[in-house]
């Protein structure tokens, strides 16, 4: 991995503005259940259920989500089963793989992210 790709997947797994906390669930964590959050939070591990984040969800490259997932705006480097509801930007980066249906507003797929399902947009709306 090329050091300019290392640097924007770091971007990525922090919390979006110095204000917030972000909560960290290593590659060894493995969950059943649901996950209700004001703050951000970083997935390296397994988990099974629903989450629903105020802030930034990230799954991380070691990150296994299998659930609904609901949050202001998401990073998935790892893989994700199940739908994903954003308010404002889904980035799926290259190493990303993802089954299920996408619903937000502005969707990043970079070369070598996999998307597999379907994917609904808002149009903006005009003055």
């Amino acid at each position: 991995m090329d050091l300019s790709k290392k640097n924007e997947k770091n971007n990525y797994s922090h919390a979006s503005n110095d204000n917030e906390s972000e909560s960290y669930f290593g590659k060894s964590v493995k969950i059943k259940g649901n996950i209700t959050s004001q703050d951000s939070i970083l997935i390296e591990g397994k988990f099974n259920g629903n989450i629903n984040v105020k802030e930034t969800l990230t799954i991380g490259e070691s990150g296994n989500v299998n659930g609904k997932i609901e949050a202001n705006s998401i990073n998935v480097m790892g893989k994700v089963k199940g739908e994903i509801r954003t308010n404002q930007k889904l980035r799926v980066l290259s190493t990303a793989k993802i089954k299920g249906d996408i619903f937000s507003n502005s969707v990043i797929i970079q070369e070598g992210g996999v998307f597999n399902g379907n994917m609904n947009m808002k149009e903006k709306e005009t003055k």
